[in-house]
């Protein structure tokens, strides 16, 4: 019991500090409450990658012509069917190296999205310290679906952009690779970096829930932001590990202005000092305004 308002006060404490409060404890133990951020919704965008026809989903593909990023068909390397999409860093010496695509629910936007997708890092993959991978959810302005685009390092106004990754980390190689999964999140009250920029901060579990993903088999992740009402923080920040609540934030101020609302997605993988080539693939991707959970097995034939 000790221990349980411990955690309430430093919520609280944390709450007054205007800085997110992590909930993850009280939402997993409250029935009510994880049913209600588990809710279902109404799925509107879904890709599975059994055919060309995934390809126009996206606005944009990088790597694309290169043959960095390419449909794959064979069931071997799907997670489910026979289609996957593979994003490939290539080697460049330790320069920056990667492949992706971006994809496009606006210019109305949303004020709550869950993003699901299925991932398989290679065998060998391993980006050394930094990379970007697993996917992210951003909330823009207007109806530019590049915009912020190349913003890292400047601290959100509020009335612009937010946006949250939830992706690995290595902790400079004390984890092996890829690392424990984090949100990696930018919003109008982040912490500026010692170097004076904003390089985004690591919204994760507590450090004993750390789950560090293996290579050569898929996790089905998912996360989901909500927006605040304006002038108030009472945004949410939330990702699950194979069905299983992992993160869970409140008390988030994201923006300022009502019109900043949830519309691009993205999915692939980009590393800082790229020595070697390294591939990821993904499968089974959803955008829901609920909760959307684990593909469901198949049901047994009938004897």
């Amino acid at each position: 019991m000790k221990s349980f308002l411990a955690v309430i006060c430093l919520a609280a404490a944390m709450a007054k500090a205007g800085e997110p409060v992590l909930a993850t404890a009280q939402t997993r133990a409250d029935a009510a409450a994880l049913a209600e951020l588990e809710k279902p919704g109404e799925i509107f965008f879904s890709d599975d990658f059994e055919s060309d026809a995934s390809l126009k989903k996206y606005f944009e593909i990088r790597g694309l012509k290169e043959g960095h990023a390419k449909l794959v068909g064979d069931a071997k390397l799907a997670h489910g069917g026979s289609g996957a999409i593979q994003f490939t860093a290539v080697n460049r010496d330790g320069k920056e190296s990667g492949a992706g695509a971006s994809g496009w629910f606006g210019p109305d936007g949303c004020d709550r999205v869950y993003f699901r997708r299925y991932i398989r890092f290679a065998a060998d993959y391993d980006q050394g310290n930094l990379n970007h991978v697993g996917g992210g959810l951003a909330a823009l302005k207007g109806a530019d679906r590049w915009f912020a685009m190349g913003s890292a390092g400047l601290l959100p106004k509020g009335d612009e952009h937010f946006n949250s990754n939830f992706e690995p980390w290595r902790d400079w190689g004390r984890q092996s690779a890829p690392g424990y999964m984090f949100l990696y999140t930018y919003w109008m009250e982040m912490k500026r970096d010692p170097d004076g920029h904003f390089w985004g901060n690591m919204l994760g579990p507590e450090e004993c829930e750390r789950i560090t993903l293996a290579r050569d088999r898929w996790y089905c992740l998912e996360h989901m932001i909500k927006a605040n009402d304006p002038g108030k923080a009472n945004g949410e920040l939330a990702a699950w590990i194979d069905g299983r609540l992992y993160i869970h934030y409140t008390a988030i101020q994201w923006r300022t202005a009502a019109d900043v609302k949830l519309k691009r997605f993205d999915v692939g993988v980009y590393v800082h000092q790229a020595r070697k080539d390294n591939t990821v693939w993904y499968d089974d991707v959803a955008l829901s305004t609920g909760y959307i959970g684990p593909v469901k097995s198949a049901a047994p034939p009938a004897k």
